[in-house]
């Protein structure tokens, strides 16, 4: 018996000593491991310092995104929210009385009013009936002019099938709201029981070029004139082929244009060449900086672009990239603090703050030549708005009118035909003229064709 004890316990110690060594041996594999893992990360890391923009530019080419940490929003209004509800209307069209007499639970008699509570209601009709109007027009002799001659008709256009309401609605669908052609004929089916055909709504803007071109060319004539002006392109498509669409902005004005290029002969149609002391607000954009040239602009950079840019630096090069798009946040947030009163010495001073970036050392190339470049050749361009209260620190007006021919671009793929793509630019340009300076876009509309005629 005790034999029997003695050689269990010697095989279980056995046993005991093999599980020690296989477990030595997993320990050491595990270290050996995580001494790999180490090692390749800092050689992943060093990686990423050299070449940063390889790296950045395989997740893009992978589709490799960062992991997001998701926070969910409290649900209901922070804690001291004052609550809004709808205000009541100015002008009430009609008053309706609601009375009762008889209780609608047990049929009983009421008492004489207690108090009356008011409630308001706001609704449109549901649908309507199109308005078709026959004119006889009276045609009367001239024996002076020798001609027979006719009064006009103010509520459409010559020759026109459909009265100046139903063609400014179909400009603002189509152009203002963004709405297929099919889409169109659809809303006005179902609303007013019309029947349009899309030929027909081809009709109408062409008829409707004619009509706005007079204010279209008041509208470059102002911009023109200026002295204060905003522009950017971005691309278009006519009839499957590149072209390019620009946008020029100044005093509450706004014009498109679409052209086959995207160098400096593109605006310059638009400004012509005297333009000497007048400034011109702008992206980094190189065929900008040879229209400021040939026209005589001073430009001012857009700092929304700078800091972009930066940002980039600061996501693929390191400290380095952090430290530049740090610093020129705080030099634009010092001048943009100044609201446009500040002095020629403080520009100087900025001036100088740039200059301090360059001093730096960068080992990066990428960030070296970025810096040398906002410092050497633009920093004449960098703080115009400091001391002129009309000129702005950013070109995000641009951005946000170029934003709706975007947009247009993206669900009609650009124009068929160049007539189309200046279709587009004229009408567009009265719209967002209108919406910029705030006024109601369809009374607009109405107004500048009634003007045009009557003039």
């Amino acid at each position: 018996m005790k034999d029997e004890k003695d050689r269990q316990i010697k095989e279980l110690e056995k046993e005991n000593a093999k599980l020690r060594e296989e477990k030595d041996k997993i320990t050491q594999e595990k270290n050996k491991i995580a001494q790999e893992k180490r090692k390749l990360e800092k050689e992943f890391e060093e990686f990423k310092a050299q070449h940063a923009i390889t790296v950045s530019n395989l997740k893009r080419a992978l589709n490799i995104k960062p992991d997001l940490k998701k926070e969910s929003k409290p649900l209901g209004a922070p804690k001291g929210h004052k609550g809004y509800s709808r205000h009541i209307p100015k002008r009430i069209d009609r008053i309706k009385q609601r009375n009762i007499f008889r209780c609608p639970h047990c049929n009983g008699k009421l008492s004489d009013t207690q108090e009356i509570r008011q409630r308001f209601i706001t609704d449109v009709a549901l649908t309507s009936k199109v308005i078709n109007t026959r004119y006889d027009i009276h045609r009367k002799y001239c024996a002076r002019c020798k001609k027979i001659l006719e009064p006009d008709i103010q509520e459409a256009l010559p020759n026109a099938r459909f009265g100046l309401n139903i063609m400014l609605l179909v400009m603002y669908l189509k152009l203002g709201l963004r709405l297929s052609n099919n889409k169109i004929c659809d809303f006005f089916l179902t609303l007013y029981n019309l029947s349009i055909s899309d030929g027909e709504i081809s009709g109408i803007l062409r008829q409707l070029v004619v009509a706005f071109g007079d204010y279209y060319s008041y509208l470059e004539k102002i911009v023109k004139f200026a002295r204060v002006k905003h522009t950017d392109s971005t691309s278009w498509r006519i009839n499957g082929k590149n072209y390019f669409a620009w946008v020029f902005i100044a005093c509450g004005r706004v014009i498109y244009k679409i052209r086959k290029r995207n160098n400096s002969k593109s605006p310059l149609t638009v400004f012509g060449t005297k333009q000497k002391g007048n400034t011109l607000v702008v992206d980094r954009h190189s065929a900008l900086r040879a229209l400021a040239e040939k026209a005589g602009f001073f430009l001012q950079f857009c700092w929304s672009h700078i800091t972009d840019d930066s940002k980039k630096l600061a996501e693929n090069f390191g400290a380095e990239g952090k430290y530049v798009h740090r610093e020129l946040k705080e030099i634009y947030a010092m001048a943009k603090s100044l609201d446009h009163k500040g002095t020629l010495e403080q520009v100087e001073q900025f001036k100088g703050e740039i200059f301090q970036l360059t001093l730096r050392h960068y080992k990066h190339s990428t960030v070296r030549r970025f810096v040398n470049n906002l410092y050497y050749r633009d920093v004449e361009r960098l703080f115009r708005f400091v001391t002129d209260s009309n000129i702005d620190s950013t070109n995000n007006i641009s951005e946000r009118e170029l934003r709706h021919l975007v947009i247009i671009r993206k669900i009609s793929f650009g124009s068929k035909s160049q007539r189309g793509a200046h279709a587009t630019a004229m009408l567009l340009s009265v719209i967002q003229t209108l919406r910029l300076q705030k006024r109601n876009v369809l009374n607009g509309l109405h107004e500048i064709v009634n003007n045009t005629s009557m003039s």
